[in-house]
């Protein structure tokens, strides 16, 4: 039987007659007896024509996924259908326990849960809960091993991702819940989001270890400098650095007069605010619900940042903020800073006047007096440190 000439193509260099390439079948959809359920489930309720094939695409994929029709029933009550099926999409099928895990990467079974809380991942005590990503997380252990690092201060940078993972994911599904709201009546847009959603993140995955290695890059030459400026600091990563507390004043008082998420909206303005402003060599710590920590070890650019911070939260209509910097040496830990100027200057900013930036007298002895003028704010004790400390207020000098 000939082929219908239509169907068929002449290839240029062969002369050859070749076939089309084949169109991709649709996925076939559910068997009438699950069809059925669905009905009895109450899932179609209301629904014809597109709108209903559309959900039962939906509900196809998540049984097919394992879900089972009570999780489907229960979603639908709840207008979950939609987080449901992005959760389905997000978890791939568990293959290990963790006595499998431990046994393929060849640490003791107390070794793989103890690496997996600290990171953030959870401690499954039987079942299948594990795929060959969490093997992967596993090995990342062995290999910190095997390259003779300190295992307490493996287990402490663990952590320190382990946390701001969390906040990571946080602001992402922020992001997504907004979407999702947006959708709820219609579960079947959320499909699409699920076929893209593990692309995209594996996506992010490339991102953040890129993130990372340039992070790492700019603080290990941060430490350079610190080493080869001061050759007699004897602790470990020690390092002549500039630290910077800024906080909102009347926060404390907002809060007994707020709602909490606006409190945290305020939160979240500071912290966008203090992010947008901040490059190396300063950089932002960590915020603490009112208040920011930000180090470098340029005093200069730490003066700037604390200064454009208390402006820009003014024009940014926020409660007026206060900054305090102190100048010493201090140790990086695990993501964080420790030492005497950290203390100074989160003393220092409790005596701040609003909208102004106060420093120690050592940070004012590092400023550029050519970019920095600066007047004296009284001999204060400070809460916790000895000696009275004399202090300045700082400010930019108009450039002609």
């Amino acid at each position: 039987m000939r082929t219908p000439r239509q169907s068929r193509r002449i290839t240029p260099r062969t002369g050859r007659l070749v076939s089309p390439p084949t169109r991709p079948l649709r996925r076939p959809g559910p068997p009438p007896s699950l069809l059925h359920e669905f009905e009895r489930a109450g899932l179609l309720d209301g629904l014809s024509g597109p709108d209903r094939s559309a959900r039962v695409g939906v509900l196809n994929t998540l049984i097919e996924d394992g879900a089972s029709i009570d999780d489907l029933r229960g979603a639908a009550r709840g207008d979950r259908l939609a987080h449901l099926l992005l959760d389905h999409a997000l978890s791939p099928k568990g293959r290990y326990s963790i006595d499998d895990i431990a046994r393929k990467v060849g640490v003791t079974v107390d070794d793989a849960r103890r690496w997996f809380r600290a990171i953030g991942r959870g401690a499954s005590a039987d079942g299948t809960f594990y795929d060959d990503g969490d093997l992967d997380l596993a090995r990342g252990l062995e290999q910190y091993r095997d390259l003779g690092l300190d295992e307490s201060a493996i287990f402490a940078a663990a952590r320190v991702l382990g946390r701001n993972l969390w906040t990571v994911a946080g602001a992402a599904d922020s992001l997504l819940q907004e979407r999702l709201e947006a959708t709820r009546e219609h579960p079947e847009v959320a499909l699409r989001y699920a076929v893209e959603m593990r692309r995209i993140v594996d996506f992010e995955a490339q991102i953040l270890a890129h993130l990372i290695a340039t992070a790492l890059r700019h603080q290990l030459r941060s430490d350079a400098v610190g080493i080869a400026g001061d050759s007699n600091l004897q602790v470990r990563g020690a390092q002549e650095v500039g630290v910077c507390f800024a906080d909102l004043v009347g926060f404390t008082l907002l809060g007994e007069q707020a709602e909490p998420a606006d409190l945290g909206r305020v939160a979240e303005r500071l912290d966008r605010v203090a992010t947008d402003l901040v490059s190396p060599p300063v950089r932002l710590v960590k915020t603490i619900g009112d208040a920011v920590m930000m180090v470098s070890p340029d005093p200069n650019a730490l003066a700037h940042v604390a200064l454009d911070l208390v402006q820009a939260a003014r024009a940014e209509g926020l409660p007026q903020l206060r900054a305090g910097i102190a100048w010493g040496t201090a140790v990086p830990s695990a993501g964080d800073w420790f030492g005497r100027p950290v203390a100074m200057a989160g003393r220092v900013v409790t005596v701040a006047p609003s909208q102004e930036v106060v420093v120690t007298g050592e940070f004012y002895d590092e400023l550029d007096s050519d970019e920095f003028w600066g007047e004296p704010a009284g001999s204060h004790r400070l809460e916790g440190i000895d000696a009275p400390q004399k202090l300045f207020g700082i400010g930019r000098r108009s450039v002609a």
